[in-house]
């Protein structure tokens, strides 16, 4: 083989595994789970929080020491209950007082991810997430039985901290809803907000 071409081809494999290998050291997977605790905010439910469970994976990208992102894909559940004005409030559609809500989601925060120290991350970012199902008869009128009270889509901020230990990460964030939540109509704005706690192990 001619001695160019084979310093061509050596040069090519190890700048190849070193880019992969750089690659891989930046690039981290893991699963993460926690709790929830959540309210939701309106006129139609007692705005007392709630706990409920989450469960699902995460990936960091680090582009330097300091910086990086984080992301996570998640299935998250929110419990909340309706007051006695959710009945003067929509009974044209047959509201339910006194229900007990059971929302499951599945949401995809994506942060970016600040770390002062390696021990640090501090997060905050945008949130999406689907309503996957819900609670149903929150609406008993006739015609209105099949009607869902809450909408599909939510956009929310996220913004908190995380330690990581080695493989374990501990964090703790806070959530905002930014959309309103009613299905119904707009006679009353629902957002969720609250703390979400969690516990990952870093897999790669």
């Amino acid at each position: 083989m001619n001695p160019r071409v084979k310093f061509v081809i050596i040069s090519f494999v190890l700048l190849t595994t070193a880019t992969a290998s750089s690659y891989a050291q930046k690039l981290h997977l893991g699963l993460t789970a926690g709790a929830n605790l959540y309210k939701v905010t309106g006129r139609s439910f007692d705005q007392k929080t709630q706990s409920g469970f989450s469960a699902g994976a995460y990936g960091e990208y680090s582009f330097n020491r300091l910086l990086g992102v984080q992301g996570e894909l998640i299935w998250s559940q929110l419990r909340a209950k309706t007051n006695d004005q959710f009945n003067q409030i929509y009974g044209t559609y047959g509201g339910v007082s006194g229900a007990d809500v059971y929302l499951n989601y599945i949401s995809l925060p994506l942060m970016v991810a600040f770390k002062p120290t390696p021990e640090l991350s501090i997060l905050i970012g945008p949130q999406y997430s689907y309503l996957v199902n819900q609670t149903s008869g929150l609406l008993q009128a006739p015609g209105y039985q099949s009607k869902d009270a809450f909408k599909k889509g939510e956009a929310s901020l996220v913004f908190g901290g995380q330690l990581n230990l080695g493989k374990i990460k501990i964090g703790a964030r806070y959530t905002a809803g930014l959309t309103n939540l009613n299905g119904i109509n707009s006679s009353d704005e629902w957002k969720y907000h609250g703390f979400h706690f969690s516990l990952g192990y870093q897999l790669k």
